[in-house]
């Protein structure tokens, strides 16, 4: 009964603190800006035509390579003269996208703390329940080993959700940086050779994961080809991004999959053992007393 109503209390307080900021204080989900956020903000109020600097706008928020391509444009502005609002409303797109896609990141890391959360107060609401009802005494030391058994799974989780996040999406991100300048500077007056070098097409090398190999092959012989000679990569860029999205969205389905399975490991090996460890000790308690 006493688990019953602690998971209840539990589940109450998290649905109120993600309703409303304003009765449960601290909502970081909700109410905390992120660098995203400020980047498209700065986005929005910069105007080429009116001939700003990087500063009239407010200083340049930080945001993964989104924030690099777009002191690539001001600085080949700054040197060479003309506009990149063209270039700069097709970045903020992809800023869109990039925000939809770390809100639904955000949504099932959330969503994994929340169920660990949950498994966590069940277990000792139900251990002390039990301390409660049953007149028997377990052994404090024996309590704190199961906790700190517990403890070890929790702070095991965030090293494997960095682990396998960078496992899917790594290699991913410096992709679409190399596609977003290329794609800046498809119309820039420069040498194709600056254009590849401002790219960083060299980190193509270091791409290794196989379900990424094909783009990185395209993405070379395009670089080649344009080296060689000339013209327009335009339409080869695009049709890369394109595939490039939807290879996105079946690694963040893997990485879906694969939380599902660190769950249950978790659960399999930290939580559910201490659950039945504290039933065993209950029950030796007891029956010594019988």
């Amino acid at each position: 009964m006493i688990s019953l109503l602690l998971y209840l209390g539990l589940i109450s307080f998290l649905v109120l603190w993600l309703d409303g900021s304003s009765m449960v204080a601290g909502n970081i989900l909700i109410i905390k800006r992120n660098p995203a956020e400020d980047l498209e903000d700065w986005l929005k109020k910069f105007h080429w035509d009116r001939k700003q600097e990087p500063g009239a706008s407010g200083s340049l928020p930080s945001y993964k390579f989104y924030s690099e391509v777009v002191e690539i444009l001001l600085s080949l502005a700054r040197k060479m003269g003309g506009s990149y609002q063209d270039s700069l409303l097709f970045l903020r797109a992809g800023l869109q996208a990039d925000r939809q896609f770390e809100k639904k990141m955000k949504e099932i890391l959330f969503s994994c703390w929340l169920q660990v959360g949950i498994i966590v107060a069940i277990t000792w609401g139900f251990i002390f329940g039990a301390l409660f009802i049953v007149d028997v005494k377990v052994s404090v030391f024996k309590l704190i080993a199961i906790a700190l058994w517990q403890l070890m799974g929790i702070c095991a989780l965030p090293f494997l959700l960095k682990y396998y996040r960078l496992k899917y999406f790594s290699d991913i991100g410096k992709i679409w940086k190399i596609l977003y300048i290329l794609n800046s500077l498809v119309k820039v007056p420069l040498s194709r050779t600056e254009v590849l070098t401002l790219a960083g097409v060299s980190v193509l090398k270091e791409i290794k994961q196989k379900s990424l190999s094909h783009i990185v092959e395209r993405l070379k012989q395009t670089c080649q080809r344009t080296l060689q000679f000339g013209g327009s990569y335009e339409e080869d860029v695009s049709s890369l991004m394109e595939e490039l999205r939807f290879q996105e969205k079946w690694h963040f389905e893997l990485f879906e999959k694969r939380l599902t399975v660190i769950k249950l490991g978790l659960m399999a090996i930290f939580f559910l053992p201490s659950y039945l460890a504290f039933i065993f000790l209950l029950l030796n308690d007891l029956l010594t007393l019988m």
